[in-house]
């Protein structure tokens, strides 16, 4: 159950920093495209 759960943190956490690599790419590319 533990190493489900932990299973389950990373997921998530892999999740949330991709979601913020995607946002932060568009930001610079509407930035570079002006």
């Amino acid at each position: 159950m533990a190493k489900k759960l932990l299973w389950m943190v990373l997921i998530w956490t892999a999740g949330v920093v991709a979601l913020g690599l995607v946002a932060y790419g568009i930001r610079l590319v509407m930035d570079a495209a002006g």
